[in-house]
């Protein structure tokens, strides 16, 4: 059983397979609508879309629920890719991209340990009382005695792996860096920058350790939820479909930008797939001029892309990104275009330093590997931010143009 957020997101779930869904329509999910779901599954799915109001729902229905929850009643939370619904990810990604998602779903304990450690830096005292104290506020809401028992006792086991690796810190003694996974803290790294990482992805928690205190190695939620992880089923990057969207809908930018495409490293396979088959088009064009966008796209076709084509405009379902429409004005497509391949380098970028980071802090837990580990988070933060931006580009083309 599965609760989506609209009919439209139910409709895409059928069609995915999955006829057991429903959703409260626009409401909040309340008391009585969970009684019905507990009524046909013992753990239904919440699946809320993947931008900020969907966590917010997600986290209301933790609320919801701990307190009716009952021996073998719960729920699990399934994570949406960054600013996709349902139907997003039928459109991209098929019956597959639904699947991964709904196998990947949390269970209740999970999603309400992220919550209270998505902040982090409980690196004093003070923080780590303040986080048990909440944790013993949350779980003293939950009415079944057995319940509330196991509860406390998985929770309390979390806090100890949490504060255990930050209490060595202060007690072992200084170590040499180790070259291949140790680094110093970038000036700054690891203060106070007002970061909060966004909800869901379980913040950048204190090191932690694995069964028997043997290392353990840290995959942030940007990591796992990657096709990297997840493999070619899962949906194509919303920026990666932009800047291939950009070039097939404007292919004079293969002009002056065909290197510049060449060097991209895309994450998601089909999307190196349709990258390859521009550059080799673009390199074998008549010097005489470009193709327009009919020719590309039959071009494309020929090759046996077309399915891959259709996928990729099916994955941008919001017109927001003006200058990579077909009417978009040359001006606003070399603008958007711009931001789109900076943004994207940086947050490629980021990603393998973020891999770097968390290889280091699982082989060394040290101060200076855990204030790197926060800095790349932050820094990942405001690249997010950033990208939400690239919208309204648009003077040339009739609309009020917007910047950074």
């Amino acid at each position: 059983m599965v609760a989506v957020e609209g009919y439209v997101d139910v409709i895409a779930m059928v069609q995915a397979g999955h006829e057991a869904a429903v959703a409260p329509l626009g409401t909040a999910l309340t008391e009585d609508q969970l009684a019905l779901l507990w009524k046909m599954a013992d753990e239904p799915i919440l699946c809320f879309d993947g931008d900020s109001a969907g966590h917010r729902a997600a986290y209301r229905a933790v609320d919801l629920a701990l307190p009716l929850v009952k021996p073998g009643k719960s729920l699990r939370f399934a994570s949406l890719p960054e600013g996709q619904d349902p139907d997003d990810l039928w459109r991209s990604g098929g019956r597959a991209a639904i699947d991964d998602v709904l196998g990947a779903a949390r269970p209740l304990a999970q999603v309400l340990w992220m919550r209270e450690t998505e902040a982090g830096g409980f690196d004093t005292p003070e923080r780590r009382a303040a986080l048990e104290a909440r944790v013993r506020e949350v779980t003293a809401t939950i009415t079944d005695e057995t319940v509330r028992k196991y509860y406390r006792s998985d929770l309390g086991d979390r806090l100890r792996r949490l504060f255990e690796p930050q209490e060595q810190f202060a007690r072992a003694p200084a170590r040499p860096a180790r070259t291949a996974v140790s680094r110093q803290p970038r000036p700054g790294a690891g203060r106070d920058r007002g970061y909060r990482p966004r909800p869901g992805t379980g913040g950048a928690a204190a090191p932690t350790v694995g069964v028997g205190g043997g290392p353990y190695v840290v995959l942030s939620p940007q990591l796992a939820a990657s096709p990297i992880h997840r493999g070619h089923r899962a949906a194509i990057a919303r920026r990666e479909a932009l800047i291939m969207q950009a070039v097939i809908n404007h292919p004079w930018l293969l002009d002056e930008h065909l290197e510049t495409l060449a060097g991209i490293e895309f994450r998601h396979s089909d999307a190196e797939k349709v990258k390859a088959a521009l550059v080799d088009i673009g390199a074998q064009w008549d010097r005489d001029g470009a193709p327009d966008c009919e020719t590309m796209r039959t071009e494309l076709g020929r090759r046996g892309l077309a399915d891959l084509i259709a996928r990729i405009d099916r994955s941008i379902t919001t017109p927001a990104v003006w200058g990579a429409r077909p009417d978009a004005a040359p001006a606003d497509v070399l603008m958007t275009w711009t931001q789109l391949i900076a943004l994207h380098r940086q947050w490629h970028s980021l990603i393998k330093e973020l891999k770097d980071a968390e290889q280091a802090l699982g082989q060394d837990p040290t101060e200076a590997n855990y204030s790197w580990l926060q800095d790349v988070k932050a820094r990942l933060s405001v690249i997010e931010g950033t990208e939400a931006l690239v919208e309204g580009f648009g003077a040339s083309s009739g609309r009020a143009a917007q910047s950074f």
